[in-house]
């Protein structure tokens, strides 16, 4: 799961010469943010990693559930429902109620795409395999453990619901990713198109996976992909994985 920086509110240039302005709270509405995330995050679900041409095609995502209601009948994150700070952007499966859905988030419980080196939270593997870093241990393993329930990525055809492909849009984009990867090392495919094939099939993790071994490559997927946390990679070391954290002893993921 591809590590994402949040954009602080403010003003931002547009590469069409205009700005957008992130604010911090989009009351009435929250769904106006959707054009926000999209230009800091890319078009494409902040959990599962699937591409969208259509916005429409995403949801404004709560990473704090605003209809999750506690054990006393409140709804303590009702008044994020329209604050910045607590979206992101999920296709419906992930957002859907077989996963992630209403659940309940707290923080420092659970891995998050825009706190933690999610990247470093999973093993991503042919046959749309996704497990949890085995090399993780305490509460890094164990939060890393949370995400995974959280939005149910590591799902396959025995325990996902019908319409919930991603393991099958895992498998076909980890097969695409292996086809180009041999294309880019006989020189027929340069890392433009490689970044091209990114752009339009989604899947970031998973080409990053494959590419370990082209640095170049995977300096452009970082480079090239919005909201990308940059830090989150050692750029000395063919841009490996590394704790976002490292000053927090009990979870440095």
């Amino acid at each position: 799961m591809r590590p994402v920086v949040k954009l602080a509110p403010g003003k931002y240039p547009c590469g069409d010469g205009s700005s957008l302005t992130i604010k911090t709270d989009y009351h009435p509405n929250y769904k106006d943010a959707k054009p926000h995330l999209v230009f800091n995050l890319g078009c494409m679900c902040s959990y599962c990693e699937k591409a969208f041409d259509d916005e429409r095609e995403l949801a404004v995502e709560h990473i704090q559930a605003k209809k999750y209601k506690d054990e006393n009948g409140n709804y303590p994150y009702a008044a994020l429902e329209t604050k910045w700070e607590n979206f992101l952007l999920s296709c419906a499966t992930c957002n859907g109620p077989d996963n992630k859905g209403d659940k309940n988030v707290v923080y420092g419980e659970c891995h998050l795409p825009h706190l933690n080196n999610t990247f470093l939270s999973f093993q991503y593997k042919a046959g749309g395999v996704v497990n949890v870093n085995p090399n993780l241990t305490g509460k890094s393993l164990a939060n890393a453990e949370a995400l995974r329930k959280l939005v149910g990525l590591d799902k396959g055809p025995k325990d996902a619901r019908p319409k919930d492909k991603r393991w099958l849009i895992r498998t076909l984009k980890w097969d695409l990713a292996i086809r180009y990867l041999g294309k880019f090392e006989d020189g027929s495919a340069d890392v433009e198109t490689i970044i091209d094939l990114v752009k339009g099939h989604g899947c970031w993790s998973i080409w990053f996976t494959v590419f370990k071994d082209h640095s170049e490559v995977r300096k452009e997927l970082i480079e090239q992909f919005p909201g990308t946390a940059k830090e989150c990679f050692d750029s000395a070391n063919n841009y490996e994985p590394i704790p976002r954290n490292p000053k927090n002893t009990i979870d440095p993921v």
